[in-house]
């Protein structure tokens, strides 16, 4: 039961420190959480959830037809979030994919490749790369993969010189995993690394305990929301 079939969790934590209750925020009529489920639910993931650690987020899940269930408020990660979710599905799912709740422009498309890159590697972890602009190749908030024979070989946050190779691509934090790899990057067996801690970016834990990253190229336009520029960006691209 659950063979090839693909769970989506999408995580949404009320305490984002420059926009609380951000999954709740506003944009043109509907509510951030509500233009991500419902991408999502156009992709091939069997079904869709939202994995949240307030109230008021799982009642406006439940307002527009969603489903979503409770979740700890003390974990770091969207990811620990998202696996904690999946305890409650995982013998009916065999893969589960981590969909950020600030990503409302997030293409279903892309989930799709995701998905199929997942299934034919799946004792690896699944993500998206795509393209880097000139100003991200020098910004720290940007993440960059470093490509080699169709993995990544690393994650950075150090500006880079480039953005014409075909080896450095911008990373989008959309990640795809197998049963078999959730329980290997459970924070209880995998500690952080200092490389980890210096980056400030958690996939470089599953990297350092020799998991490997298989990537599929997105063609959509990613925009998380961070910052109230970045939510007006949105509410006009949307509009």
């Amino acid at each position: 039961m659950g063979k090839n079939k693909v769970i989506a969790v999408i995580p949404a934590r009320w305490g984002s420190t420059r926009l609380p209750g951000k999954p709740l925020a506003d944009i043109n009529g509907k509510t951030m959480i509500q233009w991500v489920y419902e991408a999502v639910q156009k992709s091939d993931a069997d079904k869709v959830i939202v994995a949240t650690d307030h109230k008021d987020i799982l009642n406006e899940v439940k307002k527009f037809g969603g489903e979503g269930i409770m979740t700890s408020t003390k974990h770091q990660t969207g990811t620990e979030r998202v696996l904690e979710a999946y305890q409650h599905y995982k013998e009916d799912y065999e893969y589960v994919i981590n969909v950020q709740g600030d990503e409302p422009i997030i293409n279903e498309n892309d989930i799709n490749l995701l998905i199929s890159v997942l299934k034919k590697n799946p004792l690896s972890i699944a993500t998206l790369v795509g393209s880097l602009t000139k100003p991200q190749a020098s910004d720290r908030n940007t993440v960059k993969a470093l490509l080699d024979n169709n993995k990544i070989i690393m994650f950075t946050r150090s500006p880079v010189f480039t953005t014409q190779s075909l080896y450095v691509k911008r990373h989008i934090g959309i990640y795809g995993f197998s049963k078999v790899m959730t329980e290997k990057i459970d924070k209880n067996i995998m500690i952080e690394t200092s490389n980890e801690i210096v980056e400030n970016l958690e996939q470089i834990r599953w990297g350092d305990n020799g998991i490997s990253f298989n990537y599929a190229r997105a063609a959509g336009l990613y925009k998380g929301i961070d910052t109230q520029k970045d939510l007006d960006y949105v509410r006009t691209f949307l509009n």
